[in-house]
């Protein structure tokens, strides 16, 4: 990968925070208006006919709000202010940007992931960084995860919802291909799988099918009265995918996507659905799943992506996205009565989470509560380098926090390398070591999902012990069936670190 080192310099302020300098980043990307405010009226123009150093002071010294970072603009010489603390910079060979590392004031500058001591964040064991805005990740086994396979054939799988069970088991419900094939085809074959472990890391074994295609990216939760609740996507139709990519003489069989497998002809699948379960302490196995019911009546837009929080008075607040012409975006959800879906509501009227993210946005969102009872969240983060039509390529996350789950704070790259230029030469994808000091490359990493350790009851509750990733292995670059037998992948699980 291409990682352009940041250079650490003072500026004479009264307050004299240290600044790092990003040569060749807009921190403000497709966001900042000419000499304006942008949309969501975090980036602020601040003077024009300035230098790095004065747009550094002027920043510095901004008193309507903390400025957490700064663009300058080369030929313009204008220099802008941003006040959201995420650092989520794009290369552009027009702009030097700065961010500001601040002492703290309050435990929202630690990212509620920490406590405000004396100017400093004294991060939970989970995070790390200024902000405590970084998720601490050990390297991964080999032959950990989700890693199918039928009559000796590879089955990939995409993404994985874990909860630990009375009975002493991890349960992950995943996505997996049908015959074989690879997630270009996860339209086409696409259906819900059950799979447990011993240990949260894996490996996962296979139990059962749960969900027939089409079903796809299932969210479970824990209900306030031991329920199991999943919300997934779905347009059910059959136990076979319409793409075969086991034809005989025709392809590696191998969990891929090749020429010829899939029909030209691709369905639309883009309803949201719930249904729950209330298993027992000694069934690992068998349970009985609600028949499946729309939680947005009459939606028609994108997969939601949708990840709620079901509260113990039975209420609920989610996180839900909607494609539209600048990526994937974020809105809150409620509901009073998780089982009643006529109570699920759309705040779209609120305006989206985080207008002032540049273009692809954010998915796959993933929500949690921490000790305390502020909520999180954590994201496949698509805003990158290159990565504004391309965003399956950027292999990194996102964090964000609230106090209330109404109002969200977005703190940057929680994972992944925030200033790797994606969809070049050097930087494909993500370079991982594993345990084994062996390393592999992954072109996609998506679809986080956390495990909490720390309660038998499967609450979504305290900090995180585990993340969960698709991971594609494959050197796809096109998503859908243009895949060219490159979009093989599989279910990952990362320890998070505690030292």
């Amino acid at each position: 990968m291409i990682f352009l080192s940041s250079i650490v310099v003072s500026f004479a302020t009264s307050k004299d925070p240290q600044v790092r300098l990003y040569h060749n980043y807009n921190q403000a990307s497709n966001v900042l208006v000419s000499k304006g405010i942008s949309q969501g009226g975090t980036v602020i123009y601040l003077s024009g006919d300035s230098t790095v150093e004065d747009c550094g002071e002027r920043c510095a010294s901004y008193e309507k709000d903390r400025c957490w970072s700064f663009v300058f603009l080369k030929q313009e010489k204008e220099c802008y202010a941003v006040t959201s603390p995420g650092f989520n910079p794009s290369y552009d060979e027009s702009a030097v940007s700065g961010v500001l590392d601040w002492p703290c004031r309050n435990a929202n500058d630690c990212s509620l992931n920490g406590k405000c001591n004396n100017g400093t964040c004294a991060c939970r064991p989970a995070w790390s960084g200024n902000r405590c805005e970084r998720l601490n990740l050990a390297p991964p086994k080999v032959d950990n995860g989700y890693q199918g396979s039928d009559d000796g054939h590879h089955m990939s799988s995409w993404g994985g919802a874990v909860l630990k069970h009375d009975d002493g088991l991890y349960h992950m419900w995943a996505s997996e291909m049908t015959e074989h094939c690879g997630i270009g085809a996860w339209v086409q074959n696409s259906h819900v799988i059950h799979a447990t472990s011993k240990s949260p890391e894996g490996p996962y074994e296979k139990r059962e099918t749960v969900w027939e295609v089409f079903s796809h990216e299932p969210e479970v939760v824990p209900g306030p009265n031991g329920e199991y609740v999943m919300y997934f996507t779905a347009d059910l139709r059959g136990p076979d995918g319409d793409c075969n990519c086991c034809r005989d003489g025709e392809g590696p069989c191998d969990g891929s996507t090749g020429p010829g497998d899939c029909p030209t002809v691709l369905r639309d699948s883009d309803g949201s659905y719930m249904s729950f379960a209330t298993p027992s302490a000694t069934i690992s196995t068998g349970w009985t799943w609600s028949d499946p019911v729309p939680i947005f009546e009459g939606y028609y837009g994108s997969d939601t992506n949708f990840a709620p929080i079901i509260l113990q008075n039975g209420s609920l607040v989610a996180l839900w996205r909607e494609w539209t012409d600048r990526g994937s975006r974020q809105f809150v959800a409620t509901a009073s009565d998780w089982k009643n879906t006529s109570t699920y509501t759309q705040h779209e009227d609120r305006g989206e989470l985080f207008p002032d993210m540049g273009a692809a946005g954010t998915e796959d969102q993933f929500l949690y509560l921490d000790e305390d009872g502020n909520y999180h969240a954590v994201f496949h983060h698509m805003y990158g380098t290159g990565t504004a039509t391309q965003w399956w390529l950027d292999p990194t996350g996102g964090h964000a926090f609230s106090e209330d789950g109404w109002t969200w704070t977005y703190t940057g790259v929680a994972w992944g390398n925030a200033t790797a230029r994606y969809n070049t030469p050097e930087g494909q994808g993500v370079r991982m070591s594993f345990e084994d000091g062996s390393t592999r490359t992954f072109t996609r990493l998506e679809r986080p999902h956390l495990i909490f350790g720390n309660s038998k009851d499967g609450k979504l509750r305290g900090d995180p012990t585990h993340l969960i990733n698709s991971a594609q292995y494959g050197n796809a670059t096109v998503p859908g069936t243009g895949a060219n037998n490159e979009d093989a992948c599989y279910t990952l699980v990362r320890a998070v670190s505690s030292s």
